[in-house]
């Protein structure tokens, strides 16, 4: 079996992701590529993009007092035939300072194919000086799907706030869901 990356495993480059979910790919796109074809490449980025969904993942912190969080922060999406596995929000296309008070941070998940979003699980190692945080709603859409679903929580994830709980499972709101041509 054959799993070609061919990506950054860095926070500061490409879409900020350090663990990635390889798709196996046909013997031949390997051999192709040792004799330098630039074409091989590019059809071998088409082979693992037919086999994987690109996920926009935004996330909206409350604005309320300490609502922002410093601790490491996770999610895991469920499908209707598989799910992601944890996953490390690691770099936001938006802010650099990500969780912070009243902002929205936008991030990039790839995955093989889960089958229709059922629910998240978001949440956060509890480490650092703040690590309490109030999230407000998680919204994931799937261009390649057509789908956009919006994951309402309003609650804390706090150690010492709400139910105590830094972890949530949240389903979607489907009055909240947007479908378009992929």
């Amino acid at each position: 079996y054959y799993f070609p990356c061919q990506r950054w495993l860095a926070v500061e480059e490409d879409d900020g992701q350090i663990v990635r979910e390889l798709v196996p790919v046909d013997e031949a796109f390997v051999k192709k590529d040792t004799e330098n074809d630039g074409q091989s490449l590019a059809t071998l980025g088409l082979e693992q993009k037919a086999k994987s969904t690109t996920y926009t993942v935004k996330v909206k912190t409350g604005d309320k007092k300490n609502a922002g969080t410093d601790a490491n922060v996770f999610i895991t999406l469920y499908g209707s035939k598989d799910d992601t596995g944890t996953v490390s929000l690691k770099a936001s296309k938006i802010n650099k300072n990500k969780f912070e008070r009243g902002k929205v941070d936008e991030f990039t998940v790839e995955s093989v194919d889960i089958g229709d979003l059922k629910k998240i699980k978001i949440g956060h190692d509890n480490k650092g000086n703040s690590t309490g945080w109030f999230l407000v709603w998680v919204e994931i859409d799937a261009p390649s799907l057509g789908r956009c679903l919006k994951f309402p929580c309003g609650r804390w994830l706090d150690k010492s706030e709400d139910d105590g709980a830094v972890a949530r499972i949240i389903f979607p709101a489907e009055l909240q869901t947007t479908e378009y041509i992929p």
